[in-house]
């Protein structure tokens, strides 16, 4: 697991927008896939360079460990940087099983949690979720980098804004202050026989709750897309005691109708009841739409644009400067 470029400007964002980094703990001790100068170049453009034991000190730190993550989050204000994972094979401060809940005098203990990229490889993930929001103190976050779209078999799942909108909700203590969705992975190639990995980035984009623009927030895209997650918890309660249902279901089964998945005008209504009066269901099913390629031939250029990140009713460009 590892804290990249994007995740880095975000934790530099997250500091500059008041989150307290002072008892910080990461699931999975953290790498970060970034080079010394590239790290000091970062707190500089965010105005943290240079960090507390000094420029020089740093420097020599960051050459000699594998660890700079936990160097990295001292310079956004960390006084102690604590790890848990299921194994101690990497050292990690405590050894924990997300898959079963945390101990007591664990709960309340962090000013933040972070998470680069474990959770998706926890089989229990109500469990690990509800692990990783217990260990926040009221007033901290919890901060994820997840993946998305195109993650098929990297870990046990890929995950939505609608699980993390629901779940990180004010009946289990916390807020969503932020939530963004950028593209970004690894190229692998080869070059005269040598193997190596090229990056894969795209712009930032912030993401709604589908509860607030009242349809699914969803993503048809060419590579993987990584989740940021900024939460703050806002009071320490009794976790799931209603379990969270998917914002577009719950105004169904409150008013007993069923919602047009085609948002049909009257006059697109009438003119499929006229079809259905006229010819078999088998054929406006499978022929109908056949047909209608004739007059409309970009359908699906058209159909992937609504579904990307180009589609404007749901995705705004987020700016990644300082």
């Amino acid at each position: 697991m590892g804290i990249a470029l994007n995740a880095a400007k975000m934790l530099l964002q997250a500091k500059r927008s008041g989150v307290r980094f002072d008892e910080t703990l990461t699931l999975g001790r953290q790498y970060m896939l970034l080079g010394p100068e590239r790290i000091e170049a970062l707190l500089t453009e965010y105005g943290c360079w240079p960090p507390p034991e000094g420029a020089e000190a740093f420097r020599r730190a960051l050459r000699e460990t594998r660890w700079r993550f936990e160097l990295f989050a001292r310079a956004l204000g960390a006084k102690n940087v604590s790890s848990c994972d299921a194994s101690a094979y990497e050292q990690a401060t405590f050894v924990h099983d997300l898959n079963q809940p945390v101990p007591a005098d664990l709960e309340q203990r962090y000013d933040v949690v972070i998470d680069g990229g474990t959770l998706e490889h926890v089989f229990n993930f109500p469990v690990a979720m509800a692990n990783s929001m217990k260990l926040v103190k009221p007033g901290g976050h919890l901060i994820l980098f997840t993946p998305a779209n195109n993650y098929f078999g990297h870990g046990f799942y890929q995950f939505s804004p609608e699980l993390f909108y629901r779940v990180l909700a004010p009946e289990n203590g916390f807020v969503v202050e932020r939530m963004l969705g950028w593209e970004e992975g690894d190229g692998m190639s080869s070059l005269f026989g040598v193997n190596y990995s090229f990056p894969i980035e795209g712009p930032w984009y912030d993401v709604p709750d589908p509860a607030v623009v009242r349809q699914r927030v969803t993503l048809l895209n060419r590579t993987e897309v990584v989740l940021f997650v900024l939460a703050r918890k806002v009071a320490h309660v009794p976790l799931f005691q209603k379990t969270p249902q998917q914002s577009d279901y719950v105004p169904q089964w409150q008013t007993g109708t069923t919602v047009d998945p085609f948002h049909q005008s009257g006059w697109g209504r009438r003119v499929i009841a006229w079809l259905l009066g006229h010819f078999s269901e088998t054929f406006c099913r499978e022929w109908m739409s056949r047909l209608a390629l004739v007059a409309d031939p970009f359908r699906l250029p058209l159909h992937r644009r609504r579904k990307s990140f180009k589609n404007r009713e749901l995705y705004r460009r987020s700016d990644p400067g300082p």
